[in-house]
């Protein structure tokens, strides 16, 4: 039996690095997936992996920023696995930026994904496990970038911190319910949404760009997806059932530092 026999989960962003680490992960741990991304074709490569390795999933276009998609996300899980007991609400963007030179335009898209898009595939799952009444839970991505500062990504940084101020609330709204809400914030994983922020803030990037980076780390080197995986794996499994309001820096100590 693996550490999420029998869960129904969805994943927002499964169609490319993290969303995709978790996605295969929970799969392998026993968890149906639901693969939602705003790439279909993304979301059915993943599918495609789990399957490979004879895991159950299926793919879910979905813009997380639009409400309705936020409803037929939900809905179509449920549809296709009978329930649902898990979200790992992972869909971002990159948001590069500082107080004085972000336009309202940059502002509000990082905004929309990174916090109304959380709110909103919360709003969702949460509204369906009331319903359900077998508790379940809700893991939201946030970032260290919204623990410390970190110059040039404020749009970003507001959004995350935002996240960790929504899942707090909701972890207290919902556990008399047995409904448990945390966060996990992501250091540094060269990831391709990653990758593209740093270049964006720093301009091309030298090829030992990752090894400089991972100095900065006490544990000497950056995350992997599944270091982020295994803390969301952890959240939605069984074995966190008396964890909700928590904000899990994964990370290699560099908040520590």
């Amino acid at each position: 039996m693996g550490r999420l026999a029998a869960k129904r989960t969805l994943i927002t962003g499964a169609g490319s690095g993290i969303g995709r680490g978790a996605a295969v992960r929970f799969a392998a741990e026993g968890a149906s997936v639901m693969c939602a991304d705003r790439d279909p074709a993304g979301a059915e490569t993943t599918v495609r992996m789990i399957e490979k390795e004879g895991g159950t999933a299926a793919a879910c276009r979905v813009d997380v920023t639009v409400e309705e998609d936020a409803e037929r996300m939900v809905a179509e899980t449920v549809a296709a696995f009978g329930g649902l007991d898990a979200l790992y609400a992972n869909a971002g963007v990159s948001g590069v930026g500082t107080g004085a030179d972000t336009t309202l335009d940059d502002w509000q898209r990082v905004i929309a994904v990174n916090l109304t898009g959380v709110f909103l595939s919360d709003k969702y799952v949460l509204r369906h496990l009331l319903v359900q009444g077998t508790g379940g839970s809700v893991v939201n991505q946030a970032s260290v970038g919204g623990l410390v500062g970190v110059p040039g990504i404020a749009p970003y940084a507001a959004a995350k911190a935002g996240v960790i101020g929504l899942t707090r609330q909701l972890a207290v709204e919902y556990a008399s319910a047995s409904i448990r809400v945390n966060a996990v914030c992501p250091g540094t994983v060269p990831t391709a949404l990653v990758v593209g922020t740093y270049t964006e803030r720093n301009g091309p990037l030298a090829d030992d760009w990752q090894a400089d980076r991972a100095r900065d780390y006490p544990l000497g080197r950056l995350g992997t997806e599944d270091d982020i995986a295994y803390a969301a794996l952890y959240l939605a499994s069984d074995e966190s059932t008396w964890v909700t309001g928590q904000v899990w820096a994964v990370d290699g100590g560099i908040t520590a530092a």
